[in-house]
């Protein structure tokens, strides 16, 4: 497969965190393909995997909003597609063993332990090398290893749980591999193709079961478009030669590209948009954009014109390159976009609940993320909330961490204790 834009895929993740369905076309085109290929081999059955598929999507259509970490999506999503394959209560046991585990570790362990998949197909999923996977693999182990060596014998043999081969427990008795539970036999090998009219299709269900507007950009022109992926050049860079040569000999078409950029208007959702209008005999070739040499999406307004998002202040960077490999490029400075998170303005506490009252002066406060993660790891979602009233909670029986996003990902932390 190839490789993917990390930090392209980031800025992916939180702008389809923000409600932007073309974002999150985007982001199905670039990692859709992928799972499909893993659902597949779980299943054995092109048909089902299909089905999970848009199972899978729905779930991260409507929770991808409060991952934590843009950089973990690939490990994230793929869980998930675990999870859906194998929820059952015979590999409940083995499951949690690696659930315990750090996202990073636990997607890899799973991959190459329990599915028997390689680590250069493990490295294809989650777009990561060799060496990378390698090491999350010697950690996962390591974690594992004293994970069962902290809780000693407790229930081991009654219970008959199962752990990776190698781990050991403290008396230095080993335990069975659980990818004989979980897994079911050796991998399917077998390449499956996504068929492009069945995956449009299962992105509309999605939109639809979501109720989100479907992407105004079609996904064969975001897969096409492909600016998501790290391109290798092998076979371009021979055909690019020869057209520079061909250039050479035409010096009347080595013309720059003259554009203007503009400051149009607020987001839907309070980020700034600059419109860049491109004047030029030539075809564009690309339009790119980036903010300390992180690249953000460019999405196509119309004839020659494109539009930007930053989704942060600083110095943002633009480059026009027409088909005759001749660029220009501007800089821009950015200093609209809300970097302030929620305030916290007050607080009630009842007899069995307590209220949080809080503002957002940028763009406002994303109600429908807000939630709180216990000292056990359990997460809980407020009673109710409303911008008038405020957030409403149950009263904790442990120490809470509640977490308030604003629409753009700043986040208010609070820590809450009731003696």
């Amino acid at each position: 497969m190839e490789k993917l834009d990390h930090g392209y895929l980031n800025d992916l993740v939180v702008k389809a965190g923000n409600g932007n369905s073309n974002a999150f076309a985007e982001l199905y085109a670039a990692v859709a393909g992928r799972q499909y290929a893993y659902l597949c081999a779980m299943v054995r059955d092109p048909a089902r995997a299909e089905s999970l598929l848009q199972t899978l999507f729905e779930y991260v259509i409507n929770h991808i909003g409060t991952l934590q970490r843009a950089d973990l999506f690939l490990c994230w999503i793929s869980r998930e597609a675990f999870r859906l394959c194998h929820d059952t209560p015979e590999g409940a046991d083995a499951y949690d063993l690696y659930m315990n585990l750090p996202l990073g570790e636990s997607q890899v362990l799973l991959m190459h332990e329990a599915q028997g998949l390689s680590i250069h197909e493990t490295g294809d999923i989650l777009n990561l090398g060799s060496r990378t996977i390698r090491r999350r693999l010697r950690s996962g182990r390591r974690h594992l290893q004293q994970e069962f060596a902290d809780a000693g014998d407790r229930e081991l043999h009654d219970n008959r749980k199962e752990v990776p081969d190698g781990v050991q427990t403290r008396d230095g008795r080993g335990v069975r591999n659980p990818s004989v539970q979980i897994a079911g036999g050796h991998i399917f090998r077998e390449k499956h193709e996504p068929d492009a009219f069945r995956m449009a299709e299962i992105l509309w269900n999605v939109f639809q079961t979501a109720g989100w507007e479907p992407n105004s950009v079609p996904i064969e022109a975001l897969s096409s478009y492909a600016v998501y992926r790290k391109e290798r050049f092998s076979l371009q860079r021979g055909v690019l030669i020869a057209a520079m040569v061909l250039f050479l000999l035409l010096p009347g078409l080595f013309v720059l590209p003259a554009y203007q950029v503009t400051y149009e208007q607020e987001g839907v959702r309070g980020l700034p948009v600059y419109r860049i209008d491109v004047h030029s005999l030539l075809p564009v070739g690309r339009v790119t954009a980036a903010m300390q040499q992180h690249r953000l999406p460019v999405y196509e307004a119309g004839s020659r014109s494109f539009t930007v998002e930053p989704i942060r202040n600083g110095k943002l960077t633009i480059e026009v390159a027409l088909v005759n490999r001749q660029t220009v490029q501007t800089t821009e400075q950015v200093t609209d976009v809300d970097a302030e998170s929620p305030k916290l303005t007050g607080s009630e506490v009842g007899e069995d609940t307590f209220l949080l009252h809080v503002e957002d002066a940028g763009i406002g406060v994303n109600y429908s993320g807000i939630y709180a993660v216990g000292e056990s790891g359990e997460v809980y979602r407020p009673v109710s909330v409303s911008e008038a009233e405020g957030v409403l909670f149950s009263y904790p029986e442990e120490a809470w961490d509640v977490y308030i996003p604003d629409h753009i990902g700043n986040i208010l932390h609070l820590k809450v204790h009731f003696e």
